[in-house]
């Protein structure tokens, strides 16, 4: 008797849990329905009605009226059956279309449902849902029986991170980005300008305040970047207020002051350029310049670039106070400017003619004619220019000799592939086509970015920061799918075992072709990087390869919907296909899928096979998710499971409603 109690009650639970599931999508086709209102009714009939009514034109979709209404039956709570609601019935949609879900009152439902006992064999339509969703869903009575409270499997502080929508227009920057330009800008002004006082040259008083107030601003800033109170952060405090006190000294005596006396109470400004090697870490350079960075052989040739770049502007910021220490020398008795008369000259012309005679004294000059030079001063500052000049000239062929020997090992690693290629077709002659393709495999292989993989940096940190790594880095990505992100907001586990343990990364060489129609489709595909050309049941040439700035940028939000679309009758079927050339061009343009979109969906909920071509762009990275994972990692979250069921019926019945040479691998539940 017992027996027959408890599985009575196990009965009425799974009705109960049947019933709350349909409710629960109904209410969310109600708020799609909410969100894409439209007084026209879109209707058209499904692909397994079109089979059997065949028309003499292709694509042609006769006029149909409406259904009759059907009568309301009386609920009855035992023997009522669970359905989702309808989807409505749309018209062709063009390839890049995305597939809304909208409420239909006056027509049957063709939603896959279970029955009651959670078997599928009553199920309808083209597409059915995978056998390890079935099964769970047989799972989700007896985890709603068993379960007493709230469990959570991890305990994690995750935030999951949210996509960054592409909005045009100014874009407010960072502020440490701005304070590390602000910051190298008054340095490189300091280097440029405390010099100069050697010409007895004098700046306005506003630019001694502005100094005052930036630097007395950035105490905090440089307190936090010590990592707080200690020694180091102490004796750097201490002498960033030490200067703050000198440049307000020279406000105080403004012009009164000289020369000299400016100089001492200046000088030691130029301490600062300490602060150099901090800006770079508090993203002095612009993060697309890193991003555009990638590969070795562009990484060596960027820092040879960036290494002589740098030491020009040293250069020059060095001949610049060598030459203002040349006329300070000069100006006193007896000194070469006053034999020269300079003095009386205007200040571009005392410049002008210092630098001439500064580049004068530096090698290739003869040692003897500076030693003959008037004062003791000019002597010692000749030499130790001399001796400035040959080292830096010795560094400055160092970083550029070892730069270039690292850029052409590269090269000839590179090259060494296609030496060996070169000599086996000696040996073996080919045709010019073949050897052709050959040579351009070989040049997709060498601009290959090989990138580490997320196992790979998994070995190099402990744990919990390649946890946060994986869940900020992958998870912005795949938050762009509304499902997954609600479900990552709601579950911050979820987050960590998807991100963890369910993605993977996949980079790939330009041009390297990721599948072509007809082919069996195992993972749902994150554009992380780059974009990717995909082209409806076609292949794509080689010249849309060679130009994809031609190609149509994908976007699921500029995407038409169902709800926004009107009615196409058969007359208008009928002038579609006297214009089937323009129609056919337009239906298989190549579309150009950029981050923050995904491909092929439909795997993760059915068997899926592809129905296009899809071509990576120069160095794309995706990243994969397949059923196998995604039910893995669901298997600890059965709230997540029972989610993921619903969105996966939506899916699949809007798939229904969809003619078959309509489909495509960038179809989207919105």
């Amino acid at each position: 008797m017992a027996d027959q109690d408890d599985g009575g009650l196990r009965l009425v639970m799974s009705q109960i849990e049947q019933l709350i599931c349909g409710l629960l999508a109904s209410q969310d086709l109600q708020c799609v329905d909410r969100k894409f209102s439209n007084p026209v009714q879109i209707r058209r009939p499904s692909r397994k009605a079109s089979i059997s009514n065949s028309a003499e034109i292709p694509h042609m979709v006769p006029e149909r009226g409406p259904f009759p209404d059907p009568p309301t039956p009386t609920l009855n709570p035992k023997t009522l059956k669970p359905q989702n609601s309808g989807v409505s019935k749309q018209p062709s949609l063009p390839p890049n279309s995305t597939l809304s879900v909208s409420k239909v009152s006056n027509s049957p439902s063709r939603q896959v449902t279970p029955s009651d006992d959670g078997s599928t064999d009553g199920m309808e339509g083209l597409y059915r849902l995978h056998h390890g969703w079935e099964k769970r869903v047989r799972e989700q009575g007896s985890y709603r029986l068993q379960k007493t409270g709230p469990t959570r499997t991890h305990s994690t502080n995750l935030v999951p991170s949210t996509p960054q929508p592409h909005k045009k227009g100014w874009c407010p920057p960072d502020m440490k980005f701005l304070w590390s330009v602000a910051a190298g800008s008054l340095i490189l002004f300091d280097c440029i300008s405390i010099p100069l006082l050697g010409f007895t040259v004098r700046e306005p008083w506003v630019f001694d305040l502005i100094r005052i107030v930036f630097w007395t601003l950035s105490l905090p800033l440089l307190w936090r970047n010590h990592g707080g109170c200690s020694s180091y952060a102490l004796a750097d405090l201490a002498v960033e207020v030490f200067l703050v006190i000198l440049i307000f000294c020279a406000l105080i005596q403004g012009s009164s002051l000289s020369t000299e006396a400016q100089f001492l109470l200046r000088g030691p400004e130029l301490t600062r350029m300490r602060h150099i090697r901090r800006l770079h870490g508090l993203r002095m350079f612009p993060r697309f310049l890193v991003r555009w960075n990638r590969g070795e052989l562009r990484r060596l040739e960027m820092r040879a670039a960036a290494n002589i770049c740098i030491t020009l502007l040293l250069c020059a910021i060095g001949v610049h106070v060598l030459t203002c220490t040349w006329f300070a020398a000069g100006s006193s008795p007896n000194g070469w400017a006053v034999n020269a008369g300079l003095l009386e000259q205007p200040f571009t012309e005392q410049y002008r003619m210092t630098l001439e005679f500064a580049l004068s004294r530096i090698p290739p000059s003869k040692t003897t004619d500076n030693i003959m030079l008037t004062t003791q001063a000019e002597r010692g500052i000749a030499l130790t220019a001399t001796a400035a000049a040959i080292l830096i000239g010795s560094i400055f062929t160092s970083i550029v000799t070892n730069d270039m020997s690292d850029i052409r090992r590269v090269r000839r690693q590179q090259g060494e592939a296609d030496c060996q290629l070169s000599d086996f077709l000696e040996t073996y002659p080919v045709s010019w086509k073949l050897e052709r393709r050959l040579k351009d495999y070989l040049k997709q292989t060498v601009k290959r970015v090989t990138l580490p993989s997320k196992l790979e940096i998994a070995s190099l940190l402990p744990e919990l920061l390649h946890t946060e790594l994986c869940g900020e880095a992958f998870g912005g990505i795949v938050a762009c799918h509304q499902t997954f992100f609600s479900l990552m907001v709601k579950y911050p586990d979820f987050q960590y075992d998807l991100c963890v343990q369910g993605l993977s990364d996949w980079t790939l060489a330009p041009n390297e072709t990721l599948f072509s129609p007809g082919l069996r489709c195992d993972n749902m595909l994150f554009v992380a990087y780059n974009f990717v050309l995909y082209k409806q049941k076609g292949m794509v040439t080689q010249t849309e390869r060679s130009n994809p700035q031609t190609a149509k940028t994908w976007s699921v939000n500029r995407a038409t919907t169902w709800a926004t679309m009107s009615p196409i009758t058969a007359s208008q079927q009928v002038q579609n296909f006297v214009k089937s050339g323009k129609s056919q061009k337009s239906r298989t343009r190549v579309l150009r899928v950029t981050p923050g979109h995904w491909m092929c969906e439909g795997c993760l909920w059915t068997h899926w096979q592809y129905l296009g071509q899809a071509v990576a762009g120069s160095s794309a990275s995706l990243l994969c998710l397949s059923y196998q994972q995604l039910l893995s990692v669901t298997a600890r979250h059965p709230d997540v499971s029972a989610e993921l069921v619903i969105h996966a019926r939506l899916f699949l019945s809007a798939l229904d409603e969809i003619a078959e040479d309509e489909l495509h691998d960038l179809s989207a539940v919105l």
